[in-house]
C-alpha cells in the first residue's frame, strides 16, 4: 500500500481556544491563510436549546455549515463525511483525501490516543488533523497541550476514530458522543477579502448588529438572547436534574462561545497594529475583558455541575458582570467603526 502524506502540517493554539479553533486553523495555515483574521474577525453569541452535543468542538451550527458559521466574512466551508466501508479499516478516503491535498480533521477519542493525558483512562470527544498515512502509522496534528505531531499505529487511531466513547465520569461533559469515523473537510471556496479600513468597519458593523438584534424563533442570540440564556440558568432550583443538564450544556457550548470572543480580540488588536487605530486596540481590549468574563460563568457551572452544589447567586454575579462588559464592549465597537469610515 502507498503512503499518502502532506507537508508537515504548523500546530496552531490560543489558550482559551478548543480543538475546533485550532484543527481549523492548521487547515487555514496549510493553505496559505491566515486564521486570526479568517476566524477572528465574527463575533457573536448564538444558542438552541437542546442542539448541543457533548463534544469538545460543539458549535451552533448546522452539520455541514460549521466553518461558514465560524467564518461569516470569507469564503471558508466545511462538510462533514462519515467513512461507511464495509472492507478493510476506512482509512482509504483519508488517504484518498490527502492524495487531493485535503487535511482531514477527524472525530477522535482522546482515550485512545497514546500522546494524550487521558490515554486508556478518560474518554472524550476531541478533534485532531491527519497529515500523513503509512501502513502502519497515521501522522497526526494536535496543536492542544500537550501539543503533538507524529506518527501513532494505525491500531491505536482507529480505535480513537471508531470509538463509542461511552459515558465517562471521568469527564461528564465530552463523552457519551461515539467518534463513528468521522471527519471534517474544510477549505477556502472563493476569493478572500482584503483587510483594509472599510472592510474592518464593516465588519464590526455587522457584528455589532447581530448582538443588538433580537432572538428569532427558537435560537437566543445577541446582548439580549445572552441575557434571556443567563437568567434561565440562575432561576434553575439547585440540584434539580434540570439544573445538572443546564449546567453540562452551558460548560460545553461556551468553550467556543469565549474562544471565539479572545480570537475576536486578537483580530482587532492586529488590525490596531495594522491600521494605526488606537480605537481599535481599545475595542481590543474591551472584547479581551468579554473573553476572560466568560471564565467565571463557565467554571462556576462547571463545578457547581461535578459537585452537585449549583450556586445561583456566585453565577448571578458572573452573569452580570459578563453582561457589563459585553454592552461597554459594543458601545466601543460603535465608535471604532464610526472612526474608521472617517479615515476610510
Amino acid at each position: 500500500m502507498s503512503t499518502r502524506t502532506l507537508d508537515e502540517v504548523r500546530l496552531w493554539t490560543r489558550d482559551l481556544g478548543s480543538c475546533l479553533h485550532g484543527t481549523l486553523a492548521t487547515v487555514l495555515l496549510h493553505d496559505g491563510h491566515d486564521p486570526v483574521t479568517v476566524l477572528g474577525a465574527p463575533w457573536e453569541f448564538r444558542r438552541k436549546a437542546g442542539a448541543w452535543t457533548t463534544e469538545e468542538y460543539y458549535y451552533h451550527a448546522e452539520p455541514d455549515s460549521l466553518a461558514k458559521r465560524l467564518a461569516l466574512f470569507h469564503p471558508f466551508e466545511s462538510s462533514w463525511h462519515r467513512s461507511t466501508s464495509q472492507d478493510g479499516d476506512g482509512l482509504d478516503e483519508l488517504r484518498d483525501a490527502l492524495a487531493a491535498g485535503v487535511l482531514p480533521i477527524a472525530a477522535v477519542d482522546n482515550f485512545h490516543l497514546p500522546f494524550r493525558p487521558a490515554f486508556h483512562d478518560v474518554h472524550a470527544a476531541h478533534l485532531l488533523v491527519v497529515w500523513r498515512i503509512t501502513d502502519t502509522e497515521v501522522f497526526v496534528s494536535d496543536a492542544q497541550p500537550p501539543a503533538f505531531q507524529g506518527p501513532i499505529p494505525i491500531a491505536d487511531f482507529m480505535a480513537s476514530w471508531g470509538s463509542a466513547n461511552p459515558a465517562d465520569d471521568g469527564d461528564v461533559f465530552f463523552s457519551a458522543s461515539p467518534s463513528d469515523r468521522r471527519w471534517l473537510h474544510a477549505s477556502m471556496r472563493g476569493p478572500v477579502p482584503e483587510p483594509d479600513r472599510a472592510w474592518t468597519a464593516d465588519v464590526i458593523r455587522e457584528n455589532v448588529a447581530r448582538f443588538r438584534r433580537p432572538s428569532e424563533g427558537d435560537t437566543l442570540s445577541g446582548v439580549d438572547g445572552l441575557r434571556d440564556y443567563l437568567d434561565e440558568l440562575c432561576a434553575l432550583p439547585p440540584g434539580s436534574g434540570a439544573a445538572e443538564v443546564a449546567l453540562s450544556e452551558l460548560y460545553v457550548i461556551s468553550w467556543n462561545i469565549q474562544a471565539q470572543a479572545g480570537l475576536h480580540a486578537e483580530f482587532l488588536r492586529r488590525q490596531g497594529l495594522a491600521l494605526q487605530s488606537l480605537d481599535l486596540t481599545e475595542a481590543a481590549a474591551r472584547v479581551n475583558a468579554v473573553a476572560h468574563g466568560w471564565t467565571g460563568v463557565r467554571m462556576t457551572g462547571a463545578h457547581s455541575r461535578v459537585w452537585d452544589r449549583h450556586r445561583p447567586a456566585e453565577l448571578r454575579a458572573h452573569s452580570t458582570e459578563l453582561l457589563r462588559r459585553l454592552e461597554v464592549a459594543i458601545e466601543q465597537l460603535d465608535r471604532t467603526a464610526d472612526a474608521l469610515s472617517r479615515r476610510a
